[in-house]
């Protein structure tokens, strides 16, 4: 029997992507005031993901593909700073675009940093100051060393998952999203014990702690990158779903990272990366611990671009930078933020 792969139809953003760089659409509307306000990109982590044993999803791009973006960035935009936000935020005019880089992993040193540096480009690096001081394995990175080295190939049900979760041997990525979901909707005080069972369910026990070496930058390579122009910003302690904690563990996590920085640094950090970033991940709450603390900004991340019209100072979006994102997407989502920002 002849087997036929089954056709499968290229979404209509994708599509529209295509046809505007194939046919220079895309050069003739970058030429156009086709919008205006500010556009956040944001990365996480820099160099080649296939040999690494934890979250694989993370790899933003490769050095060579982020030197093609900063030019593409400094081509068609005006790059800025933190110190630049309230002008262009006032000014709801040009096309403006902030560069982000959010845990503060090496490789944000090591690969990001002097590929910034050649292009004279500013960043904002959002640093979770727990994994600094005490260097160790993150939580979303464990669950996937967990799931990636997982023994068996169903976890039975439980009360994470009633109806068990099923850890293919082919592709795990399916069941590592789930286990990462999971967390999204835990308490505080239900994360340790859900990390210690997926552990045990899986036959891996915990992620050996020595695999945290160098995972982390340092606070003299921070000062060294600030002292060059770069800009740093909060990003809690330990890195919690900030509105699955309590008020006074959310107060804690803006408040000390915040001081860490400043004590580290010698900067009085403005802005704040809400981890993970979805919607339902910060709250009213949370934003005015912010501004308490003595933020001007706090970002999200769930898409989309600030269209400077009604802005909310604590609410800024910003979009994702993936490594397998098609050229044809990250050209047209400079040129049409509106559509192509959003997810």
């Amino acid at each position: 029997m002849l087997l036929v792969n089954k056709f499968v139809p290229i979404p209509k953003k994708r599509l529209l992507a295509n046809v505007m760089s194939s046919s220079g659409m895309n050069a003739v509307l970058n030429m156009l005031p086709t919008w205006s306000g500010l556009l956040v990109v944001n990365y996480h982590r820099i160099g080649q993901s296939a040999d690494c044993p934890f979250d694989q999803n993370l790899f933003s791009a490769t050095t060579e593909v982020l030197e093609l973006q900063l030019k593409h960035y400094k081509r068609h935009a005006d790059v800025i700073r933190i110190s630049d936000l309230d002008d262009v935020l006032k000014r709801r005019t040009g096309k403006s675009v902030l560069i982000t880089f959010d845990d503060g992993y090496r490789d944000n040193y090591d690969l990001a940093f002097p590929v910034l540096k050649a292009a004279n480009v500013p960043a904002t690096f959002f640093v979770a100051t727990g994994f600094v001081d005490r260097p160790r394995i993150a939580w979303w990175d464990e669950i996937a060393w967990m799931v990636r080295q997982s023994k068996v190939n169903k976890l039975p049900g439980s009360v994470w998952f009633p109806e068990g979760l099923i850890i293919p041997e082919q592709d795990r990525s399916t069941a590592l999203g789930a286990a990462v979901r999971k967390y999204w909707t835990l308490t505080g005080n239900q994360t340790e014990l859900y990390l210690n069972d997926l552990a045990k369910q899986t036959q891996t026990g915990r992620c050996p702690a020595e695999l945290a070496e160098k995972m982390w930058m340092t606070w003299e390579m921070m000062q060294e990158m600030s002292n060059s122009g770069m800009d740093f910003g909060g990003h809690t302690v330990d890195h919690p779903i900030l509105a699955q904690q309590s008020g006074k563990t959310q107060r804690r996590e803006i408040f000390e990272s915040r001081a860490r920085l400043i004590e580290k640094l010698g900067i009085e950090p403005q802005a704040f990366a809400y981890p993970v970033g979805q919607a339902h991940m910060f709250s009213a709450e949370t934003k005015h611990l912010l501004k308490e603390a003595g933020y001007k900004y706090g970002f999200s991340f769930y898409g989309n671009y600030e269209s400077c019209v009604s802005v909310d100072p604590y609410d800024i979006p910003r979009c994702a930078i993936d490594f397998n994102m098609p050229q044809s997407i990250f050209d047209s989502r400079l040129t049409l933020p509106q559509i192509f920002a959003k997810k």
